[in-house]
């Protein structure tokens, strides 16, 4: 936008005094006009500038959420490993305390 702005004046400027009727008036227009949407086209870019960077903020904030969820499925699935090989080790004592018994075996 900012460079069509930029490529379109000096040709309407141009164009009027070619014209022979520019006064000084319609060049000032020209030029205010000019200069006014400039000014709209430099805040439409801070307000891009902006949006891109509250946009990285939340991409930064979505990937460390991303993390923990990883570290948190990590844990849990150690954490079901860990209770699955102590019930097998409960288990086992189990059986070997059962079979100390049917022997006559005492504690």
């Amino acid at each position: 936008m900012y460079s069509l702005i930029r490529g379109l004046l000096p040709i309407v400027v141009g164009v009027t005094m070619l014209g022979g009727c520019a006064t000084t008036e319609a060049v000032n227009r020209a030029q205010a006009t000019a200069d006014s949407a400039r000014a709209t086209a430099d805040q439409a870019v801070a307000a891009a500038q902006s949006a891109l960077q509250r946009a990285d903020q939340a991409n930064a904030a979505a990937q460390q959420a991303q993390q923990a969820a990883n570290s948190a499925q990590q844990a849990a699935r150690d954490a079901a490993e860990t209770a699955d090989r102590a019930r097998q080790d409960a288990e086992a004592a189990s059986q070997r305390t059962t079979t100390r018994l049917a022997r006559g075996e005492r504690g």
